[in-house]
């Protein structure tokens, strides 16, 4: 068997549990020899008391017959009194006169310890003497001392028994509940990565045009250059900014594979400072496709002086492309002519902590539906344009950061507002700026 390992019970528990272990068996040890002391006391006190009383009324029927002379009578109250004396038993019989002086005494010593019983003896109604029978209980003290000595025994046992099982029970719980906690946080990396990925797949239209720009500038400035080439005049300076376009507009595919490549990729990252302007640039440069089709706006209220938050770049990016995105589907498909539609999105330090909202007027959420948009495969998209884990994979995100995420809606607007702990003074970001290079 495995020993006991408590390292992950709180002390208190332990405490408590021991204390208890202990006052039960301690019980157990008194309760035991101490209920066989009583109750053996109180029946040999009974018996005697029933045996004294009825020759305590023999010896009245024989005084009142002989009043003056009784007390002489040694054999015939040994006599009468013969029936009441238990064979072999370790008790003393006594009858004494109105004087306390015995009349007669049979029976063996009694060793002490020993318990006296006494019963009165009348004559026309007034006390004459008295019947003593005294008995040694050294046999009931033997026993409870045996008694004592197996409640001792039994305390010991119940104590390591008491104690270890709750503790042991506890702690292979409380192990248990960390491998599922840890199998629960396994599915919930696997559900938001699941997630961003089918994120990713509804980017790809975005992220193909994104890089069909710099792929064009870089055959057209290719195929221009090449034709100086085999025209044989080659300008230097125009044939190196057709160079440098190229190389400009490569490094711009490349920015948008990095940060496709860094958004999509399993989680892990330590938690750290994050500037909310950085991620809030590379949410927008993500749905950027999505947002000039639907004519949508992105507008930032950024404090310059905000400070960075506490916890992972790229989880945050993912619960701002889904918090953005859904309030472009909110909007829908915009005509040619439409006005552009907003979405602020702001932040603020309140106290220890960065608050960021993200506000649409896309017509807000159904009073009814809002308690439960959180709840994992619950969403108001038609079938097939949406997993409903989104909102239940971005609030365990905020959650584990040790943020909160809540939503409200009213008059047709609504607003997403996440709060993280703010970074201590002088915290650097450790997330770079993957914001795209303009074409």
């Amino acid at each position: 068997m495995r020993g006991l390992d408590t390292g992950r019970i709180d002390p208190r528990i332990v405490r408590v549990i021991t204390v208890l272990a202990l006052t039960v068996s301690l019980l157990i040890m008194v309760a035991l020899p101490t209920a066989y002391f009583v109750a053996a006391r109180v029946a040999t006190d009974a018996t005697l008391r029933a045996r004294a009383d009825s020759a305590a009324s023999v010896m009245t029927d024989f005084v009142t017959r002989n009043p003056e002379h009784w007390m002489f009578e040694n054999a015939r109250i040994r006599g009468r009194l013969t029936a009441f004396v238990e064979p072999g038993a370790p008790e003393q019989w006594r009858v004494l006169d109105g004087r306390g002086s015995p009349a007669a005494v049979f029976g063996q010593a009694a060793s002490s310890p020993a318990v006296t019983i006494t019963a009165d003896i009348y004559d026309s109604g007034v006390v004459t003497g008295q019947v003593q029978v005294s008995r040694s209980i050294q046999d009931i003290v033997g026993w409870t001392s045996f008694l004592a000595v197996i409640g001792i025994a039994l305390a010991g046992g119940s104590f390591i028994l008491l104690r270890s099982l709750p503790l042991r029970l506890l702690a292979e719980s409380m192990e248990r509940l960390a491998q599922f906690q840890a199998r629960e946080r396994e599915r919930a990396a696997q559900l938001a990565q699941a997630s961003k990925l089918a994120q990713l797949g509804e980017l790809a239209t975005g992220v193909a045009h994104e890089l069909n720009q710099p792929l064009t500038a870089i055959t057209l400035a290719a195929q221009n250059a090449l034709k100086q080439v085999e025209r044989g005049a080659v300008n230097q300076e125009t044939l190196a900014a057709r160079l440098d376009r190229i190389v400009q507009m490569a490094r711009r595919a490349s920015t948008v594979i990095d940060h496709m490549r860094v958004f999509g990729r399993m989680g892990g990252e330590p938690s750290g400072p994050i500037a909310i302007a950085a991620a809030v640039r590379g949410a927008r440069d993500l749905l950027a496709f999505k947002l000039q089709r639907q004519h949508i706006v992105v507008e930032e209220v950024l404090p310059p002086d905000l400070p960075p938050v506490i916890g992972q770049a790229v989880p945050l990016e993912q619960v701002l492309v889904n918090l953005i995105g859904n309030a472009c589907d909110a909007y829908g498909v915009a005509e040619e002519d439409d006005p552009a539609r907003v979405v602020t999105v702001t932040a603020a330090l309140e106290g220890d902590r960065v608050t960021l909202r993200v506000h649409d007027a896309a017509g807000g959420i159904p009073l009814d539906v809002l308690p439960r948009i959180f709840a994992p495969f619950f969403t108001t998209k038609p079938v097939g344009q949406g997993t409903g884990l989104g909102l239940s994979i971005s609030y365990g995100i905020i959650t584990d950061m040790g943020g909160t995420l809540a939503a409200d809606s009213a008059d047709g607007t609504t607003t997403f507002t996440i709060t993280l702990p703010a970074a201590p003074d002088g915290a650097q970001p450790a997330a770079p700026d993957r914001s795209l290079p303009a074409a």
